[in-house]
């Protein structure tokens, strides 16, 4: 979490992001810190928890595990 620096748009709800505002990134995607939840259940993301960034869409570990087991394989360990 940290202040965005430039006026830009949030990657989740495409409104405004002022310069001033604090935001969550993932890559080069920048949300408001509202908008930063799973895309599928709305899970709100605490500082530290685990999320996935699948096809630009944030999501829980959950919902990303459902995906790939309907996808037919498994996450890559590393």
């Amino acid at each position: 979490m940290r202040l965005f620096g430039v006026t830009g748009n949030c990657a989740a709800c495409s409104k405004l992001i002022p310069a001033f505002e604090m935001v969550m990134r993932a890559k080069e995607n920048v949300y408001h810190l509202d908008c930063f939840a799973c895309q599928l259940c709305n899970q709100r993301f605490c500082v530290g928890d685990k999320f996935f960034l699948k096809n630009n869409m944030i999501l829980c570990q959950t919902d990303y595990e459902e995906g790939l087991m309907k996808e037919g394989y498994a996450p890559q360990v590393r």
